[in-house]
């Protein structure tokens, strides 16, 4: 007979970045939180190691983002793209408070904000649980079913966050047993790779994001400063050619590299340390993120191809908005589910606010060639250091309200047009 507790206002299912950010939010509005995770921590994942400014700023304002530098967090104050036609670098620690990004590991962001969960007396954290299935009466989700070395346990609140990834458990149960949950998927054409490595020049490379794309069809190469005097490098190639690229994953690393623009300059004299790591294939998946009783943030939500590191900031960022909405849904929940009506507040603002960086880059994901549009756009912004700076923003997940592009940008845009 399974075990079964009702003390809590909201379940929230994966407790790495999306999951604890949740549950922090949560606790701070007074809210009795179970926070569960099938893996025990600190633990790894396959996963980008930028948070763009977009999730820097979120935490920020969480208070956290102090102890991810303390840890080694590396905050990155310029970026540059390279590229068929552009070179072009834009100074972030000169364009306002918060606009650097954050390099750092998953096994320590993780474990630091799964660790600063802990701290609430509100939220009580299981580690190694595995959610088998959703507790359902009528059309709503009341709970989760799952199981640990102390057996089977059900609970139940008001509301169920499904933060456990692109492969949600919560999503793609709700999806099966209720039609909830609705997604639309976009495959992406190239695969990543990535690997650590140590004794990088600073000559060649400081506090900087760099990025570079085409120089093989397809091809794109991303390196960057992390924790432990680290960098870490990430190579993108086409999805059809993982099989090929496997069979001998350092020496194929190595020749991406190799034909590498400038990331493979910048790694002279420094080593490789321990394994590749591989993303596999990768979808695009957009959801309906809200049903009756559960909400699914991060990955499980909304999930994007890497190439532009979007995905943390993406998980902060609707996090973010669940927090400003949802004290209005549980004054209004008396205890009981909270219903999806009451919830799309959260879906209408997310895709407001978010769809835009989404949309970029399934448009990039979806060829491996960049589109017309796209090169447009960076060799606009390789011919003024404001339209650079510009980009930059947006790339970066920081244009806010004002949006991308402006009038003035749109306009260097279509002379750039004309001109060709």
């Amino acid at each position: 007979m399974p075990q079964t507790g009702h003390n809590f206002d909201a379940i929230i299912v994966g407790a790495r970045v999306a999951g604890s950010a949740a549950a922090i939010m949560l606790a701070r509005q007074g809210r009795r939180v179970l926070l569960v995770d099938k893996a025990g921590f600190p633990s790894d994942t396959i996963s980008t190691h930028i948070v763009l400014a977009g999730g820097t700023q979120v935490l920020a304002r969480m208070g956290v983002l102090p102890m991810l530098e303390r840890l080694g967090g590396v905050r990155f104050d310029a970026m540059r793209a390279t590229g068929p036609g552009f070179d072009y670098t834009s100074r972030l620690d000169s364009q306002g408070i918060g606009i650097r990004g954050l390099c750092l590991s998953r096994i320590k962001m993780d474990a630091t904000m799964l660790d600063t969960a802990r701290s609430f007396e509100s939220i009580v954290v299981r580690e190694h649980f595995r959610v088998v299935d959703l507790v359902i009466e009528e059309d709503s989700i009341i709970g989760i079913r799952g199981e640990d070395s102390s057996g089977v346990h059900e609970f139940h609140a008001p509301l169920t966050v499904g933060a456990d990834g692109m492969r949600s458990t919560i999503a793609r149960r709700g999806e099966e047993r209720l039609g909830a949950f609705r997604r639309r998927d976009a495959p992406c054409k190239r695969a990543y790779y990535y690997q650590y490595f140590a004794g990088v020049d600073r000559a060649r490379l400081g506090d900087e994001l760099r990025t570079e794309f085409e120089s093989e069809p397809g091809e794109a190469s991303l390196i960057c400063r992390c924790d432990d005097q680290r960098a870490v490098v990430a190579v993108a190639f086409d999805a059809d050619e993982i099989a090929s690229f496997r069979n001998d994953l350092t020496v194929n690393f190595r020749a991406h590299l190799a034909r590498s623009l400038i990331v493979g300059d910048v790694l002279a004299g420094a080593s490789a340390i321990g394994k590749v790591y591989s993303s596999g294939r990768l979808l695009n998946t957009y959801r309906d993120p809200a049903a009756n009783g559960a909400l699914l943030l991060g990955d499980a939500g909304l999930h994007v191809d890497p190439l532009f590191g979007q995905g943390h900031s993406l998980a902060l960022m609707s996090t973010e908005i669940m927090q400003l909405l949802a004290g209005e849904w549980f004054g209004a929940s008396h205890g009981t589910v909270i219903g999806a009506d009451a919830m799309s507040s959260f879906t209408k603002r997310r895709d407001a606010e978010l769809m835009p960086y989404y949309n970029a880059s399934v448009r990039v994901s979806e060829q491996l060639a960049l589109d017309a549009a796209t090169l447009m756009a960076h060799r606009a912004a390789n011919t003024a250091q404001w339209a650079a700076d510009e980009l930059i923003r947006f790339g970066q997940m920081a244009s806010g309200r004002k949006g991308f592009p402006s009038f003035r940008f749109a306009r260097l845009m279509a002379a750039q047009r004309r001109a060709a």
